[in-house]
């Protein structure tokens, strides 16, 4: 994955969305719940206010309380896994205010996804998901 993605491959976003929707067509991530329980989201200030705002929670007291920041400076993170959100069926009890990093992981429907290759391979260590997606990405190339 770190050599492929060095390299310039045309339409290759494309490809990796037609994968993702074939994988995401035949898998049940409830089944799974490894990303809610070894990983957790970025959260971003809009996410943290829309989160809050949908719960009834304190946005201050929530950060205090549950966040850390991201090393990578993008946002932040949970002080603890497993995400608080995650129901124990791993359904997710925050659904429709969920993270934008939540509603795109493993991140194979966006755009640039050959320079993120590595990342992406990184979440395969957890998710059944991406880890199909990689496989279908190493066959086809």
């Amino acid at each position: 994955m770190k050599h492929l993605s060095k390299l310039r491959k045309k339409g290759f976003d494309e490809i990796v969305h037609q994968f993702h929707d074939e994988v995401f067509g035949s898998i049940d991530c409830t089944e799974c719940g490894l990303c809610c329980k070894n990983m957790g989201p970025i959260f971003r200030n809009t996410d943290i206010k829309h989160i809050c705002s949908a719960v009834g929670l304190d946005p201050k007291k929530f950060f205090e309380e549950n966040l850390v920041q991201d090393p990578d400076g993008v946002g932040f993170m949970l002080k603890e896994l497993p995400c608080p959100f995650q129901n124990e069926d791993n359904t997710c009890s925050i659904y429709d205010v969920r993270t934008l990093s939540c509603s795109n992981f493993p991140h194979t429907k966006s755009t640039g996804i050959q320079k993120k290759l590595v990342g992406l391979a990184l979440d395969s260590l957890y998710c059944p998901a991406a880890f199909l997606i990689c496989e279908k990405i190493i066959e086809s190339y």
